[in-house]
């Protein structure tokens, strides 16, 4: 019978960790965090009566479609408002009677059933599955006022310690969104084909479709531009990355030319979250912004700098200058189809 990961001894896992980190050229801290990376994935899919939710965002770019060389260590999932609403749909074609103050208030109302869902749902059964572990008292799990943030916290074994990229895998739960297109696939730790006489967690998973993920970091991309300056732009940079591997993939290509897919991604956020610098129109009018602000560009450049010492990219890594370069090239691309 194949030994669990979670049931060898922690200093054999350590030994796993540092024969990963030598073969495939990344930190055990990484691969360490990425095993449970696919636990909370696999354990969300697993939920016993099967919500409507899709698993995307930067992990899903590098864990299922390959498009990003970077490890992305959060767990971004949307339940589709249809299933919240029991099959109703605001924004279906026909549908009448959402004025900007009804879909208002209807935004939070999905704000209160995610908080709801994942304090009776979802934390209970990550509990559960952390109880039935070995060494459970080690785990933790904890959740904010809102319900949209829950973390899982794991010991780390590795010696390495690492400022940026903490021992606790966060998911970022929302509500207010579609999940189609979506595509079924299996995720699996790096370390699994390198080892596979140990079991680590695998599983089915629901992932948005990336064109639509595409489109969805440039509408965040846009709205943080015209935003300005933030307090903090700790892990922000992460986004302008995705953006420029994802251009040059066949997915950003084919995305591009589906301008009825940014449409209908502008039209779901315009009625959830539109604040009121967002200027969303702007994405479908040729005026959409991607460069930011000299002042943002400094504290974003030195957030890349702080990823890039993780060691959170791998293989070519861009300059920053190459990156807002090819963002450059990019924003035209898309202004230029409008």
């Amino acid at each position: 019978m194949t030994d669990s990961y979670f049931a060898i001894m922690p200093d054999e896992q350590r030994a796993i960790l540092r024969y990963g980190a030598d073969r495939l050229g990344r930190s055990e801290h990484v691969l360490e965090k990425d095993i449970w990376v696919c636990w909370v994935l696999k354990t969300l899919f697993s939920l016993p009566d099967s919500p409507l939710m899709a698993f995307k965002g930067g992990t899903s770019l590098s864990k299922v479609f390959d498009v990003i060389n970077r490890f992305s260590e959060d767990i971004d999932i949307t339940l589709d408002y249809r299933y919240l609403l029991n099959g109703i749909d605001p924004l279906s074609e026909g549908a009448e009677g959402y004025s900007k103050n009804k879909l208002r208030k209807l935004s939070e109302q999905l704000k209160q059933y995610v908080h709801q869902y994942a304090n009776d749902i979802i934390v209970p059964h990550i509990q559960s599955e952390l109880n039935d572990l070995p060494l459970s008292e080690s785990y933790s799990i904890r959740i904010d006022a809102s319900g949209e943030k829950i973390w899982v916290s794991y010991p780390s074994v590795t010696e390495e310690f690492d400022e940026y990229l903490k021992s606790e895998v966060l998911i970022e739960l929302g509500g207010r969104n579609i999940i189609d297109p979506n595509e079924l696939h299996i995720i699996r730790p790096y370390l699994s084909d390198l080892i596979p006489e140990l079991e680590f967690p695998s599983g089915q998973v629901v992932v948005l479709s990336p064109e639509r993920t595409f489109w969805e970091k440039v509408t965040l991309v846009h709205v943080e531009c015209r935003r300005g300056l933030r307090e903090n732009a700790d892990r922000l940079s992460r986004h302008w990355y995705d953006l420029v591997m994802l251009a040059r993939h066949e997915i950003g290509h084919s995305a591009i030319a589906d301008r009825k897919l940014l449409e209908d991604v502008i039209r779901h956020k315009s009625a959830f979250f539109n604040a009121s610098y967002a200027g969303y129109e702007e994405c479908l009018s040729g005026r959409l912004s991607l460069l930011p602000s000299n002042a943002v560009l400094s504290a974003l450049k030195a957030d890349y700098h702080s990823m890039i010492s993780a060691e959170m990219i791998y293989g070519v890594v861009p300059s920053f200058y190459e990156l807002m370069e090819a963002i450059k090239q990019l924003q035209y691309r898309i202004n230029a189809g409008a």
